[in-house]
């Protein structure tokens, strides 16, 4: 009996850590796509914008920024994913061979883990505001360059036409109205009423479309909402994994 329940325990432990392993390689590879492969970048934020007010023109433009300022994040991925990749092979070598030594070194490796992930989940989301108040700053700076010319001018136009239409309540303009633009060189159209005219200061103003801070802000704080439930539910899913590993040890 005891004999089965060891194999059990080693089988799970051999197709949890075979499935983490394909899981991670696939995100050192989105890494690297992100990084690399423009078309890729496109398809994904065209997939994004296919319901939103966005020309292609600067679908491009974002992903030509998204690829030339990923490389903080397409370097995380890339290490990240191939490090746990290499990590769960050697989980599913020592359960595969019995090889008590390098399973507790591999259980010890995702103890480690699993803490550093908590610490990091308690700082980011104990206060939600950090995050939103971040991403509030950064636009609002983003919005000095709306309409200019250049490259930021092009990125800044491109970003705010995507925030200003990409809600399903309807559109919204600049970040805390129609005042955003009074000395910029065009009124964005999402700011009128009517998308088919060329929207004006004065238009903006008679209809007093409202500005995208709140929505934002909603917007942030249920995405991260998603990511805290999907983080939290893959450190239940650690914790797991270790206490196999630790049953595969005594067995």
């Amino acid at each position: 009996m005891g004999c089965v329940i060891s194999c059990g325990v080693k089988l799970v432990l051999q197709i949890f850590n075979t499935v983490l392993f394909v899981a991670f390689i696939a995100v050192a590879i989105f890494g690297i796509l992100l990084k690399t492969s423009k078309p890729v970048v496109e398809s994904i934020i065209n997939r994004l914008v296919s319901e939103h007010h966005v020309n292609k023109d600067e679908t491009a433009k974002l992903a030509q920024f998204i690829i030339e300022n990923a490389d903080a994040v397409s370097a995380l991925l890339i290490v990240a994913g191939f490090v746990l990749a290499a990590l769960c092979l050697i989980g599913c070598i020592a359960s595969c061979c019995g090889c008590k030594m390098l399973l507790k070194i591999y259980a010890s490796v995702l103890i480690v883990l699993v803490i550093v992930q908590v610490i990091v989940v308690a700082y980011f989301f104990s206060d939600r505001n950090r995050v939103s108040k971040f991403i509030v700053i950064s636009m609002t700076k983003s919005l000095e360059f709306y309409g200019a010319d250049g490259a930021s001018g092009d990125i800044s136009t491109a970003i705010w036409n995507l925030t200003m239409n990409f809600h399903d309540e309807g559109r919204c303009c600049g970040m805390k109205g129609y005042t955003d633009f009074a000395n910029a060189s065009s009124v964005p159209n999402a700011c009128c009423q009517q998308l088919t005219t060329i929207c004006s200061l004065d238009k903006a103003q008679q209809d007093k479309i409202e500005g995208c801070e709140k929505r934002i802000v909603n917007f942030t704080y249920e995405k991260m909402e998603i990511i805290m439930h999907v983080w939290i539910f893959g450190i239940i899913l650690q914790i797991a994994l270790v206490v196999l590993v630790f049953l595969a040890i005594r067995l």
